[in-house]
């Protein structure tokens, strides 16, 4: 069960006019499917997926009268703190009282008018009051005032793609890598939403890029090559179905190549990401035994692992299980620290690709948000059966 869904239609509905959905489009996660050669080896089990919560219900924890009074007299006494402003502006959303919170946003913006954080703030609080079209403005209102800052084109690409507009986040992150297009991260981020609009050339090009780059940490250059392998698999199965071995033969080799821990078929494959620089979101993810695995244990004794702990903003890390366990998989993200970020809070995305590699793979897209470091959400649960 999602929470806060009446703040996520709203801005659905203000982001139609861009890229209404298709006819029959389902309203939840996204969910794409695609083909590989089938494995008979493989064990013949039923995963399914069940989406949780898109925010903790800590997060909407409403205080009382005496916290807001002295959340104001802090205000008061240093208009320019931000935290300050920060913790009033939330607090009066999780009381219920949207318009003391728009007013107090609105008051932060007339000290603070390039703060990202309070562009966004304010987007978020005229979808939750009913005004998706004024939300909308605001949103678009933070590449307005920063044309030329690739935070900027990012932190509106994030909200264009929570809300399901894939192809507006695409024009933004597309801006973003304009403006510094040797930020591999961002490209990794566009390789993404490019496959998911259907451009898989494009999105191979730029993993193959991202994988082939040198000075790349490992931290993009092994999604990159995890990304590929997944590409690369579709490919073959659709050589050896037009009979063409000479081709099926030449992506056996790059898959190969690519040296992917656990091969290319796996059970679960997980991928998170966040929208915010210099800043640490960490993936658990607990196995149907109980075995927590996180950034202090790697990997748990059924062959589960997570790559990489990225601390540094952005993502992505990713978690592999090539032969799950009957049970539940419970998939959660923590807001470890925001470190040097601006923003104090934290959105993203889990991705979670089940039967990878195989002729049931699915792919489901689940947007999360931390309003604070050490909060932690519950987004999904994997069943294996």
């Amino acid at each position: 069960m999602y929470v806060n869904c009446a703040f996520w239609i709203a801005v659905v509905a203000a982001l139609a006019a861009y890229a209404p959905p298709a006819a029959g489009q389902p309203s939840g996660p996204a969910r794409e499917t695609s083909a590989a050669p089938p494995a008979a080896s493989r064990r013949a089990l039923a995963l399914s997926l069940e989406p949780m919560e898109r925010e903790p219900a800590v997060g909407r924890a409403a205080p009382g009268d005496e916290v807001l009074a002295q959340q104001r007299a802090a205000v008061e006494a240093a208009p320019e703190d931000r935290q300050a402003r920060f913790e009033l502006v939330r607090s009066l959303i999780a009381a219920g009282q949207r318009e003391a919170a728009l007013a107090a946003v609105e008051d932060w913006r007339t000290r603070d008018a390039y703060n990202l954080v309070v562009v966004r703030l304010m987007g978020d609080i005229l979808s939750e009051l009913g005004r998706p079209r004024e939300a909308l403005r605001a949103y678009s209102a933070v590449v307005e005032l920063l044309p030329e800052d690739i935070k900027a084109q990012r932190a509106l690409a994030s909200v264009l793609k929570q809300n399901g507009n894939v192809q507006a986040a695409y024009e933004r992150l597309a801006a973003a890598l304009a403006l510094r297009p040797d930020e591999l991260r961002i490209g990794f981020e566009l390789a993404d939403v490019a496959q998911r609009l259907g451009r898989v050339d494009e999105a191979r090009e730029r993993f193959e890029a991202i994988a082939a780059t040198e000075d790349a940490a490992m931290a993009l250059r092994y999604p990159a090559r995890q990304r590929l392998a997944q590409i690369y698999t579709e490919m073959r199965r659709r050589a050896i179905e037009r009979d063409d071995a000479a081709a099926a033969a030449d992506l056996d080799a790059r898959i190969a190549a690519l040296d992917i821990k656990g091969g290319v078929q796996n059970d679960i494959k997980i991928y998170l990401t966040w929208d915010t620089d210099r800043s640490d979101v960490d993936l658990w993810v607990t196995n149907p035994e109980g075995e927590k695995v996180y950034y202090q244990h790697k990997a748990d004794r059924f062959g589960g692992a997570l790559y990489d702990d990225v601390t540094t903003g952005y993502g992505p890390e990713s978690f592999t299980a090539p032969q799950a366990r009957p049970g539940a998989y419970a998939v959660q993200v923590n807001y470890y620290s925001s470190g040097a970020s601006n923003f104090p809070e934290a959105r993203g995305e889990v991705a979670i690709v089940l039967n990878e590699g195989t002729d049931r793979e699915e792919r489901h897209v689940l947007p999360y948000r931390l309003f604070q470091k050490e909060q932690t959400v519950t987004v999904a649960r994997i069943h294996v059966r």
